[in-house]
């Protein structure tokens, strides 16, 4: 089942990465429509960017939960844990690579995002296999993921004066 599950998730990262990167365009596309703002970047700062994780992995994930959340327990807060994971390492990766070349630089931006998604995939699927921690519930994953959806909401809709949120 393991192997089943492994499959899925390598899958997953695949579909994420493009999916991610097909979204980076779709606000436009749209004629910049604010529904689609919700779940696309509608400008260049880091924080609408995590987007490009958090919507399609949490689409791959929920599509997964039908398959093996019966079978795992931790599914869905190992998965939560995994897109934080993700979602933590793309202003990271940014901000420490603009601190020594001073300006947002692409190809490391798309290295960071692939990168981050291999890993938010990756330590999903350790959790998963390898710990069963009675207190992280399907419920405590989905409330968390909850909260960040509603973020994504409201930090579209009125973006705080914070470097997280500043549009290069």
């Amino acid at each position: 089942m393991y192997r089943r599950l492994n499959i899925y998730l390598i899958i997953g990262a695949v579909f994420t990465i493009i999916t991610g990167t097909l979204l980076h365009f779709v606000y436009e596309w749209s004629g910049e429509s604010l529904f689609v703002g919700i779940f696309s970047p509608i400008n260049e700062s880091v924080w609408e960017h995590l987007k490009l994780l958090f919507f399609p992995m949490s689409v791959w994930i929920l599509i997964g939960y039908f398959i093996f959340g019966k079978k795992f327990k931790t599914y869905i807060p190992s998965a939560v844990i995994g897109i934080l994971s993700g979602m933590i390492l793309i202003p990271m990766w940014f901000y420490t690579y603009t601190v020594f070349t001073g300006k947002p630089i692409l190809f490391l931006d798309i290295l960071s995002f692939i990168i981050s998604v291999c890993v938010a995939f990756f330590i999903t699927a350790h959790l998963i296999e390898n710990y069963n921690i009675p207190y992280l519930t399907p419920k405590l994953g989905f409330l968390i993921w909850d909260i960040i959806f509603a973020l994504f909401i409201i930090f579209t809709l009125y973006q705080p004066d914070f470097p997280l949120f500043i549009s290069y």
